[in-house]
């Protein structure tokens, strides 16, 4: 789709339009974190509906990361909260939704990832880059690994860690 260029906004346009036009550039509804936590778990306690929503999500499978990011950015762009007391607001958003899935019996994952997961992909994207563009160090590398495992296999049998279902041992 072309785009026609004198529609386009003039630069520094933003900066000569009524200050407050968007949610996000007005003073926000609540300046304390806080004020906002208990204003939602209020909610959340009171309305049925509004809790079943976030429990359903829980059940879908998304994350407690997930639904408090949400949280966040949505009161961010309504203007309820400035974007740092928005970061500051997660860590109560999440223990409450939380304490909200234990009390109805909902079973809550908590990250999307964990940390080791992005280490092991980080690991395997490097492995294919070495694949790729240093095969010869690649190929040595699994040579290596591939002595290492059967160096392991190769275990003397009466090695401590193969004492599984002897009865009579002695040291």
């Amino acid at each position: 789709m072309a785009t026609d260029p004198f529609r386009l906004p003039i630069p520094l346009q933003s900066l000569a339009t009524d200050e407050g036009q968007w949610a996000w550039n007005r003073p926000p509804d609540y300046p304390d974190p806080s004020d906002f936590v208990q204003e939602l778990e209020d909610k959340l306690r009171s309305k049925q509906e509004v809790l079943e929503d976030i429990l359903d999500m829980l059940i879908v499978g998304a994350t407690v990361e997930d639904i408090v990011n949400t949280i966040s950015l949505t009161a961010f762009t309504q203007g309820k909260l400035a974007p740092d007391a928005a970061e500051v607001a997660k860590l109560p958003l999440a223990a409450l939704i939380i304490e909200l899935a234990m009390e109805n019996n909902v079973e809550a994952k908590i990250f999307s990832s964990l940390p080791t997961d992005a280490d092991q992909e980080k690991t395997l994207d490097k492995l294919d880059l070495m694949q790729e563009f240093n095969p010869r160090l690649y190929k040595g590398i699994q040579e290596e690994l591939d002595t290492q495992m059967k160096e392991q296999e190769d275990v003397d049998p009466s090695s401590f860690m193969n004492m599984e279902g002897k009865e009579n041992v002695t040291i």
